[in-house]
């Protein structure tokens, strides 16, 4: 059917009255920049940023009215949500993430300049132990805070602006508790250490998309070509990383600095020669001029042990503590103190070798190093000026001994893993029936414990078979087109590179953080009053959880 005149003219008066939404410009007076930083600071200030302005300006200008110009500010960043609402909505989360950012690089900036160190302060958040529960109060607190400063209106209207938006907070809050992922504090301590752990390593456990990612990191380190190898290569950085730091902690007592690019046997060997050492600087000058306290001591020994290794224990005590004295002439010195010290540690060792077959060669072992006990401390009795230098090397040499028999438990892979450790340290708890192992309280077994939990319980066979698959036709051939799987694959291998790696675990952290703090941003902004009732049928649902 034709067109009148008439109506034609109308069609062209409305094509030029109404412009295109998408390239409309923006109102007089308004620029998109400044828009921008607007939305950035309003995030950033948890929605003050209209109020902040306003004060400035009225300040500055004394023909200004405090009232007229926060109302131009409002209506102005109310134009541009209307105008481009994702653009408006994502600058202020990122400028609620701001301090977030920061905090990655000045530790403690990120909790001073965010509402949730306020809640912590004001209602001891740090004493409640579930995660949830504080997740909820500090994101409750967040938007609150953030209703406050985006409700506009009296007192009335603020605060009920905060209530709704504060209550919705928190229930959101507490919901990306057990989804969003970040770095756990076993993790951060590891990489204190120096422990590279990988992105997954470091999230496995602080929610849903952690665990995921964890996940995903074994099955791919053991079934994708190059990205596979990529991350199997990073785990590997971890262990070694572990390793190191566990070395390093066993020979911390003396002072010890494991340097970088010592893994293996080289590790082990490093080891050793620094107790030897230690030992033999701080023996050198030690002197015992007192027998009897080791008769002594020996007697009150062998009195308590079974009848079937008392004669055994006094022989080894004579062979190698009394014929040293004989052969010092009636005292140690130097290099005696630290061949008698030498030999009593062998014979311990090789008893508790082989302790699991033979009963009494454990209880032989007690025995000596309840001798060993016996002649330290009559050696620190008559050397005080050395005597703590002197437990210090015994405090690791000790140490070590663990951290060597899990390397030995190695056969072919030259570094030991946090399971190797565990068991080492089971192993060697002198008690009787493993108490302080029980307890978890045995040499090295913390640190055992804490890597386990992060670094992962096993690790990731050569994939072959399911390498094999995907080369076959279920990856490249059939479903991923050569150039973007090449993308694909050569990007996630440079996440898991060794510069990658602590950008990429980073990102992740940050990007469950940035999670976290857009909750209150989108609290307040449903918390008007064009949405006040969808607010409560949503926490009317979430409270009675359906």
């Amino acid at each position: 059917m034709a067109l009148t005149p008439q109506q034609v003219e109308q069609l062209k008066e409305i094509e030029t009255s109404s412009p295109n939404p998408l390239e409309a410009p923006a109102p007089e007076g308004q620029n998109t920049w400044v828009d921008l930083t607007r939305a950035t600071t309003q995030g950033l200030t948890f929605g003050f940023a209209d109020e902040i302005e306003a004060g400035v300006r009225a300040a500055l200008d004394s023909d200004a009215d405090y009232a007229e110009v926060v109302a131009e500010v409002r209506n102005q960043i109310n134009n541009y949500r209307e105008r481009e609402p994702l653009a408006a909505f994502s600058a202020e989360i990122a400028g609620s993430v701001l301090p977030v950012i920061a905090a990655q690089f000045i530790p403690g900036l990120g909790q001073v300049a965010t509402a949730g160190r306020v809640a912590k302060l004001a209602s001891g958040i740090s004493k409640i132990k579930s995660p949830v529960a504080k997740a909820a109060l500090i994101s409750g607190g967040q938007g609150t805070l953030y209703g406050a400063g985006t409700g506009e209106g009296g007192i009335a209207e603020r605060a009920k602006s905060a209530t709704i938006a504060g209550s919705l907070s928190a229930v959101g809050g507490a919901a990306l508790q057990k989804v969003a992922p970040r770095i756990t504090a076993k993790a951060t301590e590891l990489i204190k250490r120096g422990v590279p752990v990988t992105p997954g390593q470091a999230v496995r456990g602080s929610g849903v998309i952690g665990d995921t990612l964890a996940t995903v990191e074994e099955k791919v380190a053991s079934t994708v070509p190059i990205l596979g190898d990529a991350i199997k290569g990073a785990f590997d950085r971890a262990r070694v990383g572990f390793n190191r730091s566990t070395v390093e902690e066993a020979l911390g007592p003396i002072g010890v600095k494991v340097p970088k690019g010592k893994e293996g046997a080289d590790l082990m060997r490093l080891g050793e020669d620094k107790i030897d050492q230690a030992y033999a600087s701080v023996l050198k000058n030690m002197k015992i001029k007192k027998v009897m306290p080791f008769f002594e001591g020996v007697i009150k020994v062998t009195n308590n042990v079974y009848d079937d290794i008392k004669d055994d224990i006094f022989e080894r005590a004579e062979k190698i503590i009394f014929r040293a004295f004989d052969e010092g002439g009636g005292e140690l010195s130097g290099r005696a103190v630290k061949k008698v010290q030498s030999l009593l540690r062998k014979d311990i060792f090789a008893l508790r070798k082989t302790a699991h077959s033979n009963e009494s060669a454990g209880r032989a072992a007690d025995a000596m190093q309840d001798i060993l006990a016996v002649f330290s401390h009559q050696l620190a009795k008559e050397n005080p000026k050395l005597a703590r230098r002197l437990m210090d090397v015994d405090k690791a040499y000790g140490n070590f001994e663990i951290v060597r028999n899990a390397a030995i438990r190695r056969k072919v892979d030259p570094n030991f893993t946090p399971g190797d450790l565990l068991a080492a340290s089971a192993k060697g708890d002198p008690t009787r029936r493993k108490s302080q192992f029980s307890k978890g309280a045995a040499r090295m077994q913390p640190t055992a414990r804490l890597a386990q939990d992060v670094i992962g319980r096993t690790i990731p066979d050569s994939g072959t078979a399911g390498r094999n698959l995907i080369a076959g036709g279920i990856g490249y051939g059939s479903v991923m087109e050569p150039i973007i799987g090449a993308s694909v694959l050569g990007g996630g291998s440079a996440a898991y590179s060794r510069l990658g790696v602590p950008l990429t675990r980073g990102a992740v952290n940050l990007a469950g953080r940035a999670m976290k703090q857009a909750v209150p941003v989108a609290a307040a902004q449903i918390s008007q009053a064009d949405a006040q009732e969808k607010v409560r049928q949503m926490l009317a649902r979430a409270l009675s959880g359906r």
